[in-house]
């Protein structure tokens, strides 16, 4: 991810979810797999990259449409380069939003089955910090 770090948050967002798209795409899964797997993507980046921007008036998966779509929507997402083709993304936006929209229970478990172990993981990673200042004094 380095080499994107000249990119803006939501242009980062998009490329990796095309790039990791493309990949299952050319691992010939089916296109279900690939959707509910971009969504789960779209849930762990948001979890770890974009949770400030949580809108607190939306179910936690309406929060991920709400981000592709802004990140689709943004300005800045003409200003990626022209050598990054964003065609499966664009392609597939539809399915991952549709997916939420008509699997509401399943989404929901999923987002708050990650929001979980991702809390979990932080408050851990906080006790180690802290353990490891005290072991220092």
């Amino acid at each position: 991810m380095n080499g994107l770090q000249r990119y803006l948050p939501d242009q980062r967002f998009l490329i990796l979810l095309n790039r990791f798209i493309i990949r299952y795409d050319e691992s010939q899964f089916n296109k279900e797999k690939i959707v509910k797997d971009a969504y789960l993507f779209c849930v762990g980046y948001f979890l770890k990259y974009q949770h400030d921007y949580e809108n607190p008036y939306l179910k936690g998966p309406s929060n991920i449409i709400a981000v592709l779509s802004s990140a689709l929507l943004s300005s800045n997402f003409y200003t990626i380069p022209s050598t990054i083709s964003l065609d499966r993304i664009l392609y597939f936006y539809k399915f991952i939003v549709e997916y939420i929209i008509w699997n509401e229970h399943e989404v929901e478990t999923v987002f708050k089955n990650q929001e979980l172990g991702f809390r979990k993981e932080i408050s851990c990673e906080i006790k180690k910090s802290s353990s490891c200042k005290k072991k220092r004094l």
